[in-house]
């Protein structure tokens, strides 16, 4: 199964878990519990928050120290302008230091 096809039954999953979401794909036999099974993973709806699947090997699951969004914030804060109170649009790299 391709990393592609295994993040967006991941992500599903999450979705299920999150939002009771049923899920339109099938899920092949022992995938959820090839997951679960693995002592780093932090339940479905921690998918992308607490735990990932491994850059090289997508069964893998692995500890994240940031969540997905707290990273992208992060990237974020480093390119995007900031309009300050009086209307002034400054630039990323000339707020970050303030």
């Amino acid at each position: 199964m391709k990393k592609t096809k295994i993040k967006r039954l991941l992500a599903l999953l999450k979705a299920k878990a999150e939002h009771g979401r049923e899920l339109d794909v099938e899920v092949p036999e022992g995938f959820i519990e090839s997951f679960e099974d693995q002592d780093n993973f932090r339940g479905w709806i921690n998918y992308h928050v607490t735990w990932d699947v491994d850059k090289d090997d997508p069964w893998k699951v692995v500890i994240r120290k940031i969540s997905l969004a707290a990273e992208w914030q992060r990237e974020l804060i480093k390119v995007v302008p900031v309009i300050i109170p009086d209307g002034t649009v400054v630039e990323a790299k000339e707020w970050q230091p303030k």
